[in-house]
């Protein structure tokens, strides 16, 4: 926890620019935290995304329906402490986002179950190993370093074959809370 605390420090002083902390929210655990969460980061100067789990892994320490928290809750309990304000702003991306009256940061609400994005998503994710994932919610994926292999130097080669698999790209992800998932790539195995 020191490691996390320290590297946000250095980014905020060295002025990265809308440095912005990921937290996922499960009830029982540590939805309670959400008010301080939002203070520490209005305090750092940095931007907030509140997550709902999504499912993907396998699980052992809890169930996900059980430990579900809906991002309108999370809202309701932040309403409670901060006058939040609704944004018009867009990053191309799932979130949604509000702001703390009188403050320049922007709070993010991830919401795969309770508010779909997969209409509006035009979010695609390259791991580590190459392969361009097209949903975090599906197994489709394209291997960009086979196409870079291939021809070392060749972009266009590269931009085709990431053409080609956006026109197959999901319209949506299936997630359910009462299923067990059929993704067994974890988040920290799936790339940013």
């Amino acid at each position: 926890m020191e490691e996390v605390l320290v590297g946000i420090e250095a980014a905020v002083s060295e002025g990265f620019q809308r440095v912005k902390l990921n937290c996922v929210i499960r009830k029982h655990r540590n939805h309670d935290e959400v008010c301080d969460l939002v203070r520490f980061a209005l305090d750092h100067g940095t931007d907030l995304s509140f997550i709902e789990e999504m499912p993907l892994g396998v699980v052992g320490d809890h169930e996900r329906a059980e430990a579900y928290y809906a991002s309108d809750q999370i809202r309701r309990d932040l309403s409670e402490q901060f006058d939040l304000i609704p944004t018009t702003e867009r990053t191309g991306g799932p979130a949604r986002y509000w702001r703390v009256a009188g403050c320049a940061q922007q709070i993010g609400f991830i919401a795969p179950h309770s508010h779909n994005f997969c209409g509006d998503c035009n979010r695609v994710r390259v791991t580590a190993e190459g392969r361009l994932l097209l949903c975090l919610g599906q197994g489709l994926s394209t291997d960009l370093r086979r196409s870079l292999r291939a021809k070392p130097g060749d972009d266009a080669r590269v931009k085709r074959a990431i053409v080609r698999a956006m026109s197959i790209k999901p319209r949506g992800h299936d997630f359910a809370l009462s299923e067990q998932s059929v993704l067994f790539r974890h988040m920290n195995a799936t790339g940013g």
